[in-house]
């Protein structure tokens, strides 16, 4: 059998992962509430996984409005430290006030935007963790999740394409500098609990650079074929309205990973309307846009 013939009997016959999308700059459908943020509901092999709150408790509404029970996740994710992806923890822990939230221990790092002369916090602050400790499950570069085979967070560990945002700043030894990502996870899932039958990348935003996560990963379990990738590419700002990367930058980013052979790419939030057209472009049918009330299964 070749790769193309076992990567479609994987999708056709496993489907053990299975990816909602909560909330979302856009919606499938004008019954469900849209803002700049992003949660997904994820279920592998029986375990249910949020992975981020969004900017606000709306993706909750839209959990109970797609019939999703929030007091049955097994586990929560917080991709970076950014109020786009924390700002509904509150409403989360209300819900499930014992839940365990992965996150990197960067997080703990204070985070700002630069908005004109001014900068504006950016995320959750040190004593909000404190406060909450019990909840937190810390850590360096990789982590299992809830002992479940073939579901993990890593860190990127590759930094051969990235551009930054100059608006994102952290604060290290006292001093703003420009954000290093380093409180930045994705999520890599087995759908049969075997790497080289497949692995299926979700991401936040890609601050890091989506490449440089896909080549982190294709090191990390070299040979296995990756079936798929689903998560925000950070070629915008301002609510996704304003492209930061150049028509050129965005090309380079559609080729290498038209050069790995990979899966379709389904993108959303802060790649933004007019970066996924861009990168639609280049990619054609390989990259799709992936909205609030769209599910996918693997």
């Amino acid at each position: 059998m070749n790769r193309d013939s076992k990567v479609k009997q994987i999708i056709s016959e496993e489907k053990q992962i299975k990816l909602l999308t909560l909330i979302e700059n856009t919606a499938a459908s004008d019954k469900l509430y849209t803002e700049h943020g992003l949660s997904f509901y994820i279920e592998h092999m029986g375990v249910k996984i949020l992975f981020d709150t969004g900017a606000s408790g709306l993706f909750a509404k839209n959990a109970a409005r797609m019939l999703i029970d929030l007091k049955k996740l097994d586990a929560a994710v917080l991709s970076h430290n950014h109020t786009d992806h924390t700002g509904g923890l509150d409403t989360l822990l209300g819900y499930q006030p014992g839940i365990k939230v992965y996150a990197k221990k960067a997080v703990l790092e204070g985070f700002f935007k630069k908005a004109g002369i001014f900068r504006v916090p950016a995320g959750l602050g040190a004593d909000y963790f404190a406060k909450r400790a019990e909840n937190f499950v810390l850590f360096n570069n990789f982590q299992q999740i809830a002992g479940t085979d073939g579901l993990f967070l890593m860190s990127n560990e590759t930094f051969d394409e990235c551009f930054t945002d100059k608006t994102l700043l952290m604060k290290k030894n006292g001093k703003a500098v420009h954000d290093d990502y380093s409180h930045e996870l994705f999520m890599v899932v087995f759908p049969s609990g075997e790497p080289e039958d497949g692995i299926v990348v979700i991401s936040s935003c890609s601050h890091s650079g989506v490449v440089n996560i896909l080549n982190t990963v294709r090191r990390t379990w070299e040979g296995a074929p990756i079936l798929g990738f689903a998560g925000g590419i950070h070629l915008t700002t301002n609510g996704g309205k304003k492209l930061i990367a150049s028509f050129d930058e965005i090309e380079r980013i559609a080729n290498d990973i038209k050069e790995m052979d990979i899966g379709t790419v389904y993108v959303c939030h802060s790649t933004g309307q007019k970066g996924y057209e861009r990168l639609k472009i280049h990619l054609g049918d390989q990259v799709q846009y992936l909205r609030a009330g769209e599910e996918l299964e693997f």
